[in-house]
């Protein structure tokens, strides 16, 4: 099968961009073998002559390849962040509506997620919208079907079930009104035209597929990516993939665990992203009290209360400085960053922020210093931690890049326990 295997794995790589040794050898030969046994082709190399000759065979196969591995509000923090950004995106809901894309969608666990938590933010259903693409019309089937297993809901909080869902024999059934405000479409990334034909979003989530296209799908993926992306657009993307856009056109979100980008370029609307610095722009509390552990922040004799309110003062400082940086103001977020750090001297939440916005100027070896400092004041920072992996795997390091996640996985399996 070798010869023909690899024939195989080219067509397809041409065809949908997919690098095919990111699913394994035993994957694609599975899914030949399958696709053979159905077609009851006896040879791979009658096989290969069916599938260079038949579209409808090519798409079949790209059904038996693509494994949907996926489920709802997968990574909290992205849908967070999506939350704060549209709520304050400075346009006029009441007139203007969001546009969403999920790319690529699966069975339809992330784009409910996105419907549910704009819903749940109280943003009226008339006020976004949601175009869900995959390549897999199976996938599609089932994710316009909206009938869900046990396996999609992972995680401590699924409260959302109780909400969204009504449970019958066949399964969690999704309520027709979040089913409503998704539109799902069959179609690929890189199929010419494909893209353009979408139209432009104000949000984009691409998480956890740049990663299996060879280079040359996958920058053409960002650049169609970047087309896509109105100014001031977000963009999501899985955290083995932001390393891709270091020095795109795109910037950094400095929001831990969102792995968020900004398209910078002034919206429309002159002063749209100031008013949403005038905003209170809540982070968690989860992040915001990942910050210092216990024991290392410096000691005081001051009473207490002098205590809790320059805590207060301090947690309001970075929230300003979030803000300032979330809205591309890099200099000025920078600038108060460390003059707080000189005011107050290291800390670990502090060193942090300073970093990822340091790395979202493009001054990666500054970023890794400043990570560095972070995690030798709190050992147990994950969000540094994930983000040296990134920087190092960047500059080529990839046995740092391992050790770095290698703690990180440490640290949130010792937090589950």
């Amino acid at each position: 099968m070798q010869l023909a295997g690899q024939k195989i794995a080219a067509v397809l790589e041409q065809a949908i961009g997919l690098k095919t040794e990111s699913l394994g050898a035993t994957t694609l030969e599975r899914a030949v073998r399958s696709r053979m046994r159905a077609v009851e082709c006896e040879s791979v190399t009658s096989y290969l002559a069916r599938l260079a000759s038949s579209a409808l065979e090519l798409r079949l196969l790209v059904e038996e390849v693509v494994v949907p591995e996926t489920w709802f509000f997968r990574d909290q923090e992205p849908f967070t962040f999506l939350a704060r950004y549209v709520k304050h995106s400075g346009k006029d809901l009441t007139r203007e509506s969001i546009r969403i894309l999920s790319l690529p969608c699966s069975t339809g666990e992330e784009p409910y997620s996105i419907a549910m938590t704009l819903l749940l933010a109280g943003i009226a259903p008339t006020s976004f919208y949601i175009d869900a693409v995959d390549v897999s019309e199976r996938v599609l089937a089932r994710a316009r079907l909206g009938v869900y297993g046990t396996n999609s809901f992972r995680g401590g909080d699924l409260s959302f079930r109780d909400v969204f869902f009504t449970n019958r024999d066949e399964g969690y059934v999704l309520q027709k009104n979040v089913r409503e405000k998704v539109r799902f479409v069959q179609g690929n990334i890189i199929q010419p035209g494909f893209m353009a034909s979408l139209g432009r979003y104000d949000v984009i989530f691409c998480r956890n597929v740049l990663i299996y296209f060879n280079e040359a799908a996958q920058g053409q993926s960002l650049e169609l990516l970047h087309q896509a992306l109105l100014a001031g657009g977000i963009l999501f993307t899985g955290h083995a993939e932001a390393g891709l856009f270091s020095g795109s056109r795109l910037f950094s979100v400095a929001h831990a665990r969102a792995f968020a980008f900004r398209r910078l370029e002034k919206p429309k609307t002159e002063g749209a992203w100031s008013d949403a610095g005038a905003c209170d722009l809540e982070q968690p509390a989860a992040v915001l009290s990942r910050s210092a552990p216990a024991g290392k922040r410096a000691k005081t004799t001051a009473p207490r209360r002098t205590a809790v309110v320059g805590e207060a003062q301090g947690a309001a400082e970075l929230k300003l400085v979030r803000r300032l940086a979330d809205q591309g103001r890099l200099e000025e977020a920078v600038q108060r960053s460390e003059e707080h750090l000189r005011r107050h001297g290291p800390a670990a939440e502090w060193y942090y922020l300073l970093g990822i916005i340091r790395d979202s100027m493009g001054q990666a070896d500054e970023a890794m210093k400043l990570l560095r400092k972070a995690v030798y004041l709190d050992p147990g920072n994950v969000d540094s931690l994930i983000h040296l992996a990134l920087l190092a795997e960047r500059a080529g390091d990839r046995d740092g890049a391992a050790n770095y996640r290698r703690r990180a996985r440490k640290i949130q399996e010792e937090g589950g326990k």
